[in-house]
This record gives structure tokens, C-alpha cells and sequence, in this order.
């Protein structure tokens, strides 16, 4: 008698509860957008958000202590939320030289954050600058692409959520006279 079979409602009820309980909470610090007038979800890859610290100092080649990690870069950059990268446009055949001018400028935005990318060696091309931290603060299971501009969705502070505020504020908080950025990745 004690081993009666449960009823296949009860059987599918506990499967789902199971498969809720080990559903996890990508969004993390982030509120990434829906599908709307403005912003298309791609289907081609995943967006990871970083919130990340940097020494200037690092960037003008003087040694910090403290500046001893780096961001292997997980995807395409999209951008950061400070210096967003500007408005690409589609070109024609005849706009070759636009089109050009266009991968330099890009090319020189990556270096902000990615000096060696432009470089022979495998490894260090993918390398960031050196950071005092690094935190993933969320990802998607998509990419998001502007429908209203050539580009892609970057996360900024306004992107973050309650929780993801107070951890940027309690990383400015830490590295003080660092630079802190939110640091946008997708086709992962």
C-alpha cells in the first residue's frame, strides 16, 4: 500500500516546481529591455554586463598596486555607459572611405578598454586594461539591437536596477578615485 503511484497531474506539478527551483535569475543587477518600438531581441547570442574599476593611471602606463586583473573580452563590445559609442550608418558601395573611417573610429573606441585588439597575439588582444575589480552583474539569453538607430543596446546606470544602484554605489564607495563603468557585451 505504501507504494501507490502518484497521479501523472501530481508527478507534472512537482516536475515544474523542481525546474522553477533551478531556474536562475539571469537579470541579476540589470533590467534588460523587452521587445518594443525601439529595441529588437536578437535571438544571436547573449549580453553580459559588467560594472568595472579602473586607475587612469594604468591607462597612461604607470603601475597601481591594486590593478592586478583583467577582463577577457566575453563577446563583441558594444560599449560603455559614459562614452557611448556613436551612431554607425549603413553605407553604399560608393561610401567606402566612410565605411573605413568608420572601422578606425570603432577600432579606436575598442582601444579604450581593449589596447591590444589590434594586435598579432591571441591572447592579449582579447585582454582589457588592467582593473582594480570586475563584476558580472547580469547577462541575457539575448542580444538587443536599436531599432531607431545603427547599434546595439548598451546598459547604463538608469538600466540597473535598486539593487545593481546600490552595488555601483557601494563599488565608487571602495575604489573611490577609480573610474567605475558599466561594460556592455553581446554575440556571446
Amino acid at each position: 500500500m505504501g507504494n501507490k503511484k502518484r497521479g501523472v497531474g501530481i508527478d507534472w506539478y512537482i516536475n515544474l516546481k523542481q525546474k522553477e527551483m533551478l531556474k536562475e535569475d539571469n537579470d541579476g543587477f540589470v533590467r534588460f529591455p523587452n521587445s518594443n518600438r525601439q529595441i529588437s531581441k536578437l535571438d544571436c547570442g547573449k549580453t553580459m554586463v559588467y560594472l568595472v574599476a579602473f586607475d587612469v593611471k594604468d591607462v597612461m602606463g604607470q603601475r597601481y598596486d591594486l590593478s592586478n586583473l583583467k577582463l577577457e573580452m566575453p563577446g563583441t563590445f558594444v560599449s560603455d555607459d559614459v562614452k557611448r559609442r556613436y551612431e554607425s550608418r549603413k553605407f553604399t558601395i560608393d561610401e567606402i572611405d566612410d565605411l573605413i573611417e568608420q572601422q578606425k573610429k570603432d577600432d579606436e573606441y575598442d582601444s579604450l578598454y581593449f589596447p591590444d585588439l589590434m594586435g598579432r597575439d591571441a591572447m592579449t588582444k582579447i585582454l582589457s586594461i588592467p582593473l582594480t575589480t570586475s563584476i558580472c552583474i547580469g547577462w541575457s539569453e539575448f542580444s538587443f539591437e536599436m531599432r531607431t538607430e545603427i547599434g546595439f543596446w548598451n546598459a547604463t546606470f538608469d538600466d540597473l536596477t535598486n539593487e545593481g544602484k546600490k552595488l555601483y554605489y557601494s563599488i565608487r564607495k571602495l575604489h573611490n578615485n577609480k573610474e567605475i563603468r558599466i561594460l556592455t557585451f553581446n554575440n556571446i
